[in-house]
């Protein structure tokens, strides 16, 4: 569990990341942790998308923005978070009183210059998790969760690398948690 820190961030239930995001201020942070959510990135990758990144069906993370800056990858996302996301551009536009250039910050900092910081959506984050109780919880719980539900649904590890960006398996398997139903499955299998 993770603590000042340290440790591995909390993996996070379908409906305990619903209810998280549910309580985070609308807006920005919203909108942010539903893509971390649906995508499985890192949330430095996603505070760094600009509108030319994201088409129907998919989300373009540049090399740029990706750890170690090695290769780009695109993570297929389904309308639901297309359709959040053209939401959150109409209102930006609105409160901007005009459109938004395809190299624009889909996630604006406060000053409308620079991307949101990681710290100012840990702050929000921290905030909502002490008042939902939850202990270890980090942003870094998106992708975690995202990549462990996607393993524990039986699919296959490789397929989850392409998409999670890490570059190996070994690496990969250590951000997946095992649940005891899974050990005990394992165990039942076993000849």
């Amino acid at each position: 569990m993770k603590t000042n820190r340290n440790g591995q961030a909390l993996v996070l239930s379908t409906a305990e990341l619903d209810l998280l995001i549910e309580e985070l201020p609308g807006g920005v942070h919203t909108v942010l942790a539903s893509v971390c959510r649906r995508t499985g990135c890192r949330i430095s990758e996603a505070r760094q998308l600009k509108w030319e990144n994201i088409f129907p069906g998919g989300i373009t993370f540049p090399k740029s923005v990706c750890k170690n800056k090695l290769e780009s990858r695109t993570i297929p996302i389904f309308s639901n978070l297309y359709d959040l996301l053209m939401e959150w551009k109409k209102e930006q536009e609105l409160i901007k009183g005009e459109q938004l250039s395809p190299g624009a910050w889909v996630f604006v900092g406060r000053f409308g210059d620079k991307p949101i910081t990681r710290q100012a959506h840990g702050k929000q984050l921290q905030k909502t998790i002490k008042r939902l109780g939850l202990l270890g919880v980090s942003s870094h719980s998106y992708r975690r969760s995202a990549l462990t539900s996607a393993s524990s649904k039986g699919l296959p590890l490789k397929a989850i690398q392409t998409l999670s960006g890490h570059k190996s398996l070994a690496v990969l398997s250590k951000y997946l948690e095992v649940s005891e139903q899974e050990r005990m499955n394992v165990a039942q299998a076993f000849a």
